[in-house]
């Protein structure tokens, strides 16, 4: 049974992390919307745009971070330059490879997406407070970077 009822107890941790991505990923969609960019899509954010480092990042590493095939992230890529988000060039370290970096209309969208998260942040702590909201994000970050759970001596 996936779904929840008054007398199932509270939500485990991943369900409520899974949640919570789901809600910001659907707020953040809503808000680019609302801003101009109608033709992105979550999986364009979240499967490459997040990913690209500031001096660019090679498609096969978008893939390796993004969890997706090299072929998918490339489709991804393709959709994201003809629409005027990402621009391939060459890799300044290595000519015969390319990097993927933000083209002006990606930049834009970025600090738009940034906005975004800023006003999530504002707005979650005053929902809980401000000490309480900044003790989730301490406690969340000191879980992620405590290790994978199946790490060894975990």
């Amino acid at each position: 049974m996936t779904g929840s009822s008054a007398n199932a107890g509270p939500a485990s941790l991943p369900q409520l992390i899974s949640q919570l991505l789901d809600w910001v990923v659907i707020g953040l969609d809503e808000h680019l919307s609302s801003r101009g960019f109608t033709d992105l899509r979550p999986t364009h954010v979240v499967n490459v745009l997040r990913h690209i480092d500031c001096d660019g990042t090679r498609p096969t590493v978008l893939a390796q971070r993004a969890g997706m095939t090299p072929q998918a992230v490339s489709e991804l890529v393709a959709h994201l330059e003809q629409a005027g988000y990402v621009r391939r060039v060459p890799d300044p370290g290595d000519g015969r490879a390319r990097v993927v970096i933000y083209a002006e209309r990606g930049e834009a969208a970025a600090e738009a997406a940034a906005e975004y998260f800023a006003e999530l942040e504002d707005r979650s702590a005053r929902m809980v407070g401000a000490e309480r909201f900044d003790d989730v994000k301490a406690a969340l970050g000191q879980i992620l970077h405590s290790g994978h759970p199946g790490s060894p001596g975990r």
